[in-house]
């Protein structure tokens, strides 16, 4: 096949590849094209460097500037590693020359990508060559815009002495966030949950504003110019009789809950009686400041393009921690490190129904659909998705607006920020986005019951939890009059302890036959005498793959000592039969994190390490060398199921001596002192405390 068949097979003149334009060239050389004004960033004088050379293909912008310069040779030229450096040098100094950004050879099945400022093969982030094909009349719309938005990266990480991909830069403005929350804790009547909200809100406003999706007079820049040449006042009217229309527009509320990616009160704005928003002289002046924290945060750390994935959970640390309001908040805020390893420990698959009904902000479903690419994208216009999720929350009762709901679709903006990005010239795939999958994902229930209210059996294959645990007279009542969807059957027959025995019952009961749950729990499930019936159910229903101790201090805001426990639910002929293997167990004392306010990033975690001998251990249970490993590990344990009866206490952590856990840090040593070591503490403390009697006595 000659080279020109080649090219013709992949390219006409032109083809459309998103933003770019693919211009097969033929005959014509690249000076014609300047004379012609059909190329710019070039002079007719540069151009008689360039030679008689003609490129095969070349790639535009907007701007008509040469983005790829590809040469197409026949196959049994790029054969070998000497072939191939003869043809890349054919046309290396051509494609200098006309001030390519990437040279490509090609035989239109292997594609070469060069660094032409180098000379040099160009490679991922891994240090592999990049061989992504260039084949726009083979793709969709989408993948076309997925290829247009690759070749930009490139762009932006090469040069003459880089030839690797950079990895994307991910900001964390949780000194942003601090900062704005000392501004808005100076205004009157502003709680910590309100001043939360205000600042999420404006945080969407900006970082929508960076991706493309809001532009001009609906942007943060086109707000910050009205604040910037005539006030504040007029900056904040311009924003809540503009902005927050067109996001409401873009973002319609979700019908069923109510909900959007805003809570619709930022400063409490109140409204006159035809709706005309009521403006305060300190909200607006507020309204500037934080208009001037972003913009210097922009100007010291870039635009809002790539966030940090934990930086939601932080924003309740940074708002609420010093608050008298964040009982019944924490829960849901389950550290990154946590949700990562348990997400770790299971399987994701395509195709996969995945649920969390005590959702918070999203971090499980989001951090599983990750282990999925482009596990939503565009086909033909529509939304499709290669996995179904389905996340749940309860709103909390103070509040008129969901929290924990728009906390969980702003997050969901910045997981999946590429396909808003990529979209953004098109308002109504921006609408799709917004109900199919912000809507659709994420719901929050008004109900004293909210995800409790309906139990359907065998509903998901995987279930990823950390329920809250409290205990509710009105919720306990309450449940007892729910029927299994579909059935007169009760759903709640356990009478399990505590809110979090309702979930675990609702979560036994809504896995698939085969399904894994992996759920995060407080020790009374494993401890309380009163949960006989629902350990009963879990035997029953399911084989207990693994329980792992936590430590004290994992979550920001109880003091519980917590377990992650893996189940799997029998398939139809595990049904009565005996647990094949053994439970594994394991006890941590780190989490790769500070288990303090602050968070900080450690080496030390036993979670991490934990997850990777559980894993090889799940895929050889009955390999030997697996085995051993476990049984070497002085934190892990391999206990017989027969261990775990209904009437037993399953706290793992009965299974390690004293000795043993003093040894491993996690229990600290006894001290005792003898009958007469203690009277003589007594006699020191007591000399002590008569000494500061005598200096208050002369102080006077």
């Amino acid at each position: 096949m000659s080279e020109q068949t080649i090219q013709d097979g992949l390219y006409s003149t032109p083809v459309q590849l998103d933003k770019y334009v693919c211009r097969s060239l033929g005959a014509t050389t690249i000076k014609d094209l300047v004379k012609n004004k059909e190329i710019s960033g070039l002079t007719i004088k540069e151009c008689e460097r360039i030679r008689a050379n003609r490129p095969d293909v070349l790639i535009l912008n907007k701007e008509k500037q040469i983005i790829v310069f590809i040469e197409m040779k026949e196959p049994d030229k790029l054969k070998t590693e000497r072939l191939r450096r003869m043809a890349k040098y054919q046309e290396l100094e051509v494609a200098r020359n006309a001030k390519a950004k990437i040279y490509v050879l090609s035989d239109g099945d292997t594609f070469i990508w060069i660094n032409p400022a180098t000379g040099e093969i160009i490679v991922d982030e891994n240090d592999k060559p990049i061989t992504r094909k260039i084949n726009p009349k083979e793709l969709s719309s989408e993948q076309n815009k997925e290829l247009a938005d690759f070749i930009d990266d490139v762009c932006y990480c090469i040069n003459d002495s880089n030839n690797k991909l950079i990895p994307k830069e991910y900001i964390d403005p949780t000194p942003l966030a601090q900062k704005v929350a000392r501004i808005l804790q100076n205004m009157s009547l502003s709680s910590a949950k309100n001043s939360l909200y205000t600042f999420v809100e404006i945080f969407t406003f900006k970082f929508l504003s960076d991706i493309g999706v809001l532009k001009g007079i609906y942007s943060f820049d086109g707000i910050y110019s009205v604040y910037s040449e005539q006030s504040a006042k007029d900056a904040f009217i311009q924003y809540l009789t503009t902005v927050r229309k067109k996001l409401l527009d873009l973002f319609p509320y979700n019908t069923e809950d109510g909900t959007t990616i805003i809570n619709g009160r930022i400063f409490h704005t109140e409204t006159d009686d035809i709706g005309n928003p009521v403006i305060h002289e300190s909200s607006s002046d507020c309204f500037g400041k934080l208009l001037d924290c972003f913009k210097e945060y922009e100007a010291q750390n870039g635009k809002f393009l790539y966030i940090n994935k934990d930086f939601k959970s932080k924003l309740f640390e940074t708002f609420m921690k010093n608050s008298t309001d964040k009982d019944g908040m924490g829960q849901f805020f389950t550290p990154l490190k946590v949700v990562q390893e348990m997400v770790r420990m299971v399987d994701v698959k395509e195709g996969m129904s995945i649920c969390d009904p005590a959702c918070g902000v999203g971090k499980f479903l989001l951090e599983a659909a990750s282990k999925i690419s482009a596990s939503f994208y565009f086909e033909n216009g529509k939304l499709k998705s290669k996995i179904e999720l389905v996340g749940m929350e309860k709103k909390m009762e103070d509040n008129t607006y969901d929290l924990t709901t728009i906390l969980a679709k702003s997050n969901m903006l910045i997981y999946y920020s590429d396909l808003f990005k990529n979209n953004c010239d098109s308002i109504e795939k921006i609408q799709i986005l917004s109900e199919q999958m912000l809507n659709k994902v994420i719901t929050s229930s008004h109900t004293t019951l909210g995800t409790l209210e309906k139990l359907y059996l065998d509903r998901y294959d995987l279930i990823l939890a950390n329920p809250p645990y409290y205990q509710s007279a009105p919720i306990s009542e309450a449940s007892k009059s729910v029927r299994i969807q579909n059935t007169e059957n009760r759903a709640y027959t356990t009478g399990g302890r505590g809110i979090e025995a309702l979930f675990t019952e609702w979560i036994v009961k809504s896995l698939k036959k085969g399904g894994t749950a992996n759920i995060i729990l407080p020790d009374g499930i494993f401890t309380n005498i009163g949960n006989d019936k629902l350990k009963r159910l879990i035997l029953e229903s399911c084989y207990v793959d693994s329980i792992i101790s936590l430590p004290v201090g994992t979550f920001f805001n109880t003091p519980k000592k917590t377990f992650i426990l893996t189940i799997h639910k029998r398939t139809e002929a595990e049904i009565g039969t005996v647990q094949p293997y053994p439970v594994y167990a394991y006890l941590c004392s780190t989490i790769g994190e500070t288990m303090d306010t602050y968070r900080f990033d450690i080496n030390e975690n036993d979670l991490h390490d934990s997850v990777d001998l559980y894993n090889l251990y799940r895929g050889n249970r009955e390999n030997t060398i697996a085995i051993s490993a476990v049984n070497d590990n002085p934190r892990a344990r391999l206990i017989t199921i027969d261990k775990f009866g209904v009437d037993e206490n399953w706290n793992i952590e009965l299974f390690w001596s004293d000795e043993e856990k003093i040894e491993l840090g996690i229990k600290k040593k006894d001290t005792v002192m003898s009958l007469d070591e203690f009277s003589g503490y007594i006699s020191e403390l007591l000399d002590e405390i008569k000494s500061y009697q005598e200096a208050i006595e002369c102080l006077k």
